[in-house]
């Protein structure tokens, strides 16, 4: 196996960027296909997935569309899982990074358990997710990633009024306002707090949130 993965790589970078190219053309159009610069490419950048995931060999995919198929939510985005994996093996980091489909993964497992090749795909989700909150990208649910994060780091547990006025004031500061009817609605009924609570180990959930942080910046 190890000697047919180093075949593989050897010719792996034009052959992939043709097969991403082609798999990006809308079904049923005759367009040109976006030409890709070589220089763009990231040749690194599956093996920084494959650190964060802890997948080994992502290069064994197939390309069957096992992922594709088997996803409830592949319909809705931007490339396909099949896709997705292909534009990591040919290093298209902004292109992968910018794309929507990590954010519309529910963490199923129907993906990873029905692959072949034994590639956690789910995996792969969470750590691009993960790249991308950690690059800023101006994306809403990198946003309420990076706010979610930073209310658990604030309390040690999940304050869902501090995390909504957060995400507001990073995003739109206006859905305050359009929110606000079901908000006093929830506060009546006891489903949400004006005050946080604090959890007592609060220091040791900072002190992990620091050693990942720096661990982040060496890998990255």
């Amino acid at each position: 196996m190890a000697v047919e993965m180093s075949a593989q790589e050897e010719v792996s970078g034009e052959i992939m960027v043709n097969q991403v190219m082609a798999a990006q053309r809308e079904p049923g159009t005759t367009g040109e296909m976006r030409v890709i610069d070589e220089e763009s490419l990231d040749p690194e950048f599956m093996r920084l997935v494959e650190v964060f995931s802890g997948n080994e060999h992502i290069n064994a995919c197939i390309q069957c569309g096992t992922c594709s198929g088997s996803c409830a939510f592949s319909y809705k985005m931007q490339h396909t899982p099949r896709k997705l994996m292909a534009m990591i093996r040919a290093g298209m980091r902004e292109e992968v990074l910018e794309s929507d489909t990590f954010w519309y993964c529910t963490s199923c497992y129907y993906c990873s358990v029905r692959c072949p090749r034994g590639i956690n795909l789910t995996e792969v989700m969470y750590a691009l997710r993960h790249l991308t909150v950690g690059k800023r990208k101006n994306h809403e649910a990198a946003a309420f990633y990076d706010c979610f994060n930073s209310v658990l780091r604030s309390y040690g547990r999940l304050y869902e009024s501090g995390l909504l006025v957060r995400l507001a004031l990073k995003t739109d500061p206006m859905s305050l306002v359009a929110y606000g009817p079901l908000g006093v609605k929830m506060f009546l009924k006891g489903k949400l707090n004006l005050l946080p609570e604090r959890v007592r180990a609060l220091d040791d959930i900072r002190k992990l949130y620091d050693l990942v942080g720096e661990l982040e910046e060496e890998t990255v």
